[in-house]
């Protein structure tokens, strides 16, 4: 569905339904050392031809029947002031 580009791991947001909108130039707006995922996804999409795969929606994550949890903050006693 994503072109073999994983919108999860790769996109620093997470999203699943398409760029935040504030990427520049193909780069991502919380690194601008990194490629913006949904760049990636919508260039490899147009060069097959499948750029119409993008049409579907994709629900959020329900992070609640998840058996990880979810996403973890993480708290390092040695940076707490």
């Amino acid at each position: 569905m994503f072109g073999g580009i994983c919108p999860v791991t790769r996109c620093a947001k997470k999203l699943l339904n398409g760029p935040c909108g504030g990427s520049r130039n193909g780069k991502c707006e919380v690194n601008a050392d990194t490629d913006c995922a949904w760049h990636l996804i919508i260039e490899r999409l147009s060069a097959q031809g499948r750029l119409n795969q993008l049409r579907a929606y994709v629900p959020p994550k329900q992070w609640q029947a998840s058996l990880s949890g979810g996403p973890r903050k993480l708290i390092r006693e040695d940076h707490v002031i």
